[in-house]
């Protein structure tokens, strides 16, 4: 596996990106900072609100494997899996809320970190 940051080279909102996924999991919450991730075919949002970090990991063509989770969190976090919140099949919760996509998106996973255990 391959991790490569993606540069953002202009003032971009991260809601242009993913208008749905950040409008839903994010709608009441400030974003101090956002960057992007692409490990093989998944893309990673590594997004900091003031509380927690969370990793938004997307998948368009299969489902995230297990050892593309530990990765992302070994990586992109530095911790390890017991400290933080993983949430499996968020795809099929934005569909049961009405949520269309544009794309087709075969899999979502969410790895939520608090700020109080990196402190």
């Amino acid at each position: 596996m391959k991790l490569i940051e993606t540069p953002i080279t202009s003032n971009l909102n991260i809601k242009t990106f993913y208008p749905k996924i950040v409008d839903f999991f994010f709608r009441n919450s400030a974003i101090r900072f956002y960057k992007l991730f692409s490990l093989d075919r998944t893309q990673i949002l590594l997004i900091d609100t003031f509380d927690q970090v969370q990793l938004v990991m997307i998948n368009t063509k299969k489902k995230i494997s297990k050892q593309e989770i530990d990765y992302a969190i070994k990586k992109v976090l530095k911790t390890e899996r017991e400290s933080v919140n993983i949430h499996v099949g968020v795809k099929q919760e934005l569909e049961q809320a009405g949520v269309k996509f544009k794309r087709p998106n075969k899999d979502i996973v969410i790895v939520e970190q608090a700020i109080a255990a990196i402190a």
